[in-house]
């Protein structure tokens, strides 16, 4: 696919940017999410991508980082302020350690010493296997195989950190629109298509699993969620709805 012109211009101005503040630790830049699995949508897709460096991100790197992505966030872009990015030296790149902290920049939000947790894991597998190389070696030599079991290993964990989330109806996330929704529901199915299958498919992919595989009224529930894709629509109607479909998605990997 052919990323919109902003994402090209964005991308043209983060990349002379990377190696002037990371000089000679910087080893390579991936696009991976979305754009990598095929499934961008212009209007709700994020720019993601990744940033490999030789060595652990120094303390004066961070800042130069920091100050880049102030930068990147004044742009007249509409994906300025859409980044999601780590920043993964070659060792921890390399196999998935839970626990550590790394550079990490998320949509709206300043860049970050963030702990990785079993998302990662996910994360990794579609940098592996689907990732668009920028800038640097192929991925294939730079991330170890990630077994069908471990992804599923890391879905079991996500399902359960979001049914922690589904028992916590008075969070603020829960009133986002209805667009967030749909991304809950998708996210659902994704997590349920990979213990089936052990890979991790694209949205729109683990939607029509879902869609022909589920049960009701879960698969009536998926259905009616496409409609909600692009909806900026706040609806508290459907948020009961929803947290029942995570709790059943939950209890499911509980029953395998």
């Amino acid at each position: 696919m052919h990323p919109p012109h902003d994402i090209t211009d964005l991308l043209d101005a983060l990349l002379p940017r990377l190696r002037l503040a990371l000089g000679d630790n910087l080893v390579g830049v991936y696009l991976r999410g979305s754009l990598a699995m095929g499934d961008f949508d212009a209007d709700t897709s994020d720019l993601d991508f990744a940033v490999v460096t030789a060595r652990r991100v120094s303390a004066p790197e961070f800042a130069a980082l920091s100050t880049l992505h102030t930068h990147l966030a004044t742009l007249d872009n509409r994906y300025a302020t859409r980044l999601e990015a780590p920043y993964l030296d070659l060792a921890t790149l390399r196999r998935f350690q839970p626990g550590e902290r790394h550079p990490t920049i998320y949509c709206d939000e300043p860049l970050v010493w963030s702990e990785h947790f079993s998302n990662w894991v996910l994360e990794r597998w579609v940098l592996r296997e689907h990732g668009v190389t920028l800038l640097g070696p192929d991925l294939k030599t730079l991330i170890d195989p990630i077994a069908p079991a471990a992804l599923q290993v890391a879905a079991r964990a996500r399902l359960r950190d979001w049914a922690r989330w589904a028992d916590q109806p008075d969070d603020a996330a829960w009133c986002l629109p209805r667009a967030h929704n749909a991304y809950v529901v998708q996210t659902m199915c994704r997590a349920l298509c990979t213990l089936a299958s052990g890979e991790l498919p694209s949205k729109p992919r683990a939607v029509a699993w879902a869609v022909a595989t589920l049960p009701e009224p879960w698969r009536a529930t998926v259905a009616r969620a496409r409609a909600w894709h692009n909806d900026q629509t706040p609806d508290p109607a459907i948020v009961p709805e929803v947290g029942r479909f995570v709790r059943w998605a939950a209890a499911q990997d509980a029953a395998d």
